[in-house]
């Protein structure tokens, strides 16, 4: 049972949570920021991703009923009942660990919760808009690490590529089981060629060898997962891809170990998610990939 409830939150994709609030909790190291306020962060974002997760399948019910039925909600293991208390556990505990750092975090925290809540509810059946929210929570949870020193526009340059590069994953994770996916696919490597461009610039002005060699690890993964015969495959490779843009931001603000210890939170994330892959049928409808975004 305990399985089935790592699976319900896709425990995997914690790790790209928690490294899009390190950038901007580095990021204030240069403000004398509390190392204290860090746990509190991190346990913010994670409760706040995993409740997102659990609200997701819960008002997907009925549709992963027909489509993913090896899902624990759909599949029995887990009850509906249990699945709506437990992700309302998660989503108020958030914000009181996000009020335990700070009035700005909450604020962030609460929009956040709202942003999750109003995507499950209402902007998922809607194709832009809902990928769209998506980009926007994972800004978002960007700048809760921003938060413990205030909220400015002056951050948005370091969420921007996370929200582009995001809004490239969800293009395909929202449309992969339909059959033509060329233009998807296009739009996909769009993004990434966006992302790449504009992280380039923020190195240049930025400027460290580290970097560097973060930036082009990055541009050439990325262009590897371009080839992958299975979207699922190249769904999953890209959201892991995030933890080392978010490693590339990182290394602006810090040394280039804390930057390259980041980006190591990508080998407990691959390996938890082979053991929590779930039992898949043949269909290629329910052999989704088990997307690890927000949704």
């Amino acid at each position: 049972m305990f399985k089935e409830y790592l699976q319900l939150v896709r425990l995997p994709g914690i790790f790209t949570a928690f490294s899009n609030v390190l950038i901007g909790y580095f990021f204030s190291f240069s403000f004398d920021s509390e190392i204290i306020f860090l746990p509190f962060l991190l346990t913010t974002s994670g409760l706040l991703f995993c409740s997102g997760m659990i609200f997701n399948d819960y008002f997907d019910y009925n549709v992963d009923k027909k489509q993913r039925s090896f899902r624990p909600l759909p599949s029995g293991k887990i009850s509906k009942q249990n699945a709506l208390l437990l992700g309302s556990i998660f989503i108020i505990s958030a914000n009181i660990f996000a009020f335990l750092v700070g009035f700005d975090t909450l604020i962030v925290s609460l929009i956040l919760s709202f942003s999750i809540l109003f995507y499950n509810l209402k902007l998922k059946s809607i194709s832009f808009f809902g990928i769209f929210n998506l980009s926007i929570i994972r800004m978002l949870n960007v700048l809760l690490g921003f938060s413990i020193i205030g909220i400015s526009f002056e951050f948005f340059q370091y969420l921007l590529p996370i929200g582009i590069f995001v809004f490239g994953i969800s293009i395909l994770a929202k449309n992969e089981i339909k059959s033509n996916l060329i233009i998807y696919r296009k739009l996909n490597k769009i993004t990434i060629a966006i992302t790449i461009a504009y992280v380039s610039i923020l190195v240049i002005n930025n400027f460290q060898f580290e970097s560097l060699l973060l930036l082009g690890l990055f541009s050439f993964l990325s262009v590897y997962s371009l080839f992958f015969k299975k979207i699922q495959h190249q769904i999953t490779f890209q959201l892991l891809l995030i933890i080392l843009l978010d490693s590339i931001l990182i290394s602006f603000f810090i040394s280039a170990y804390f930057s390259f210890f980041v980006s190591l939170l990508i080998i407990p994330a691959y390996i938890i998610s082979k053991k929590l892959k779930s039992d898949q049928t043949d269909d290629p409808i329910k052999n989704r990939c088990i997307s690890i975004i927000w949704f």
